[in-house]
Formats: C-alpha cells, sequence, structure tokens
C-alpha cells in the first residue's frame, strides 16, 4: 500500500516535531498527525504527507496543497504546545523514508534478539 501511494504522489511535505513537557503526549500527537494522512518516518523527518496525484502537479495546485495542509496542521495542533516546521520537496527516492510499520518490525526483531541472548546467557550462569 505505502509503494503504491508513493508512485502516485510526486510531491512530500516533512514535518518536524518538537515535543513539549507540558504539552500534549506524543502518542497523542502522532494519533492527530496520521489522522491528517501523515506517515511517521524514521530519518531527519518525523512524518511525510505525500501529495498524491496521477499527474505533475502546477505551481498554483501545489501551493494551494501546501496551504490546504499546513492550515490542517495548524488547527489540529493547536493548544498541543508543540513546535513543528514543514518542507515541501518533490519526491526523489523513496528510500529516504522509512514508514513506521517497517520500523515497528525492525524493533520486534531487536527484541527477538535480545530475548534469545538473554536466555543464552542465563544457560551459561
Amino acid at each position: 500500500m505505502i509503494s503504491e501511494v508513493f508512485e502516485m504522489a510526486r510531491y512530500v511535505t516533512r514535518v518536524s516535531v518538537w515535543f513539549n513537557s507540558e504539552g500534549a503526549s506524543p502518542s497523542t500527537v502522532i494519533r492527530k498527525l496520521v489522522s491528517l494522512g501523515f506517515i511517521p518516518v524514521r530519518g531527519a523527518y518525523d512524518f511525510i504527507y505525500k501529495h498524491e496525484s496521477p499527474q505533475d502537479m502546477t505551481e498554483s495546485e501545489l501551493s494551494t496543497a501546501i496551504i490546504e495542509i499546513s492550515n490542517a496542521l495548524h488547527k489540529t495542533l493547536a493548544g498541543f504546545k508543540v513546535l513543528y516546521t514543514l518542507d515541501t520537496h518533490t519526491l526523489d527516492d523513496e528510500s529516504d523514508y522509512v514508514p513506521l510499520e517497517d520500523i515497528d518490525a525492525e524493533l520486534e526483531a531487536t527484541r527477538k534478539e535480545i530475548q534469545e541472548l538473554e536466555r543464552e546467557t542465563s544457560e551459561f550462569s
């Protein structure tokens, strides 16, 4: 599914979020961003939003799309006491971003490796 969306998307808005200990919890902020269509990723940014278009967008269409998603993000995060930055570029390489599902799979594999090492260590003790 992710790769299908990447194939259509020509532009991506990248978002970095800074949390405040006096603000909303990270899980709440993540849920809100995901509900807007942002995808949590690992890399230089925290989330990406792919502007889906089967053909190249005009500058006017891209500007309108950026303003719409920026306004939606601003409205959604109002009162959460978080800071964020937006950065929109052409989507050059899917490998620049690692979706959350992939990160979760890596974490699960790491957990299993740790459990196996702990079992081996306890057998030798």
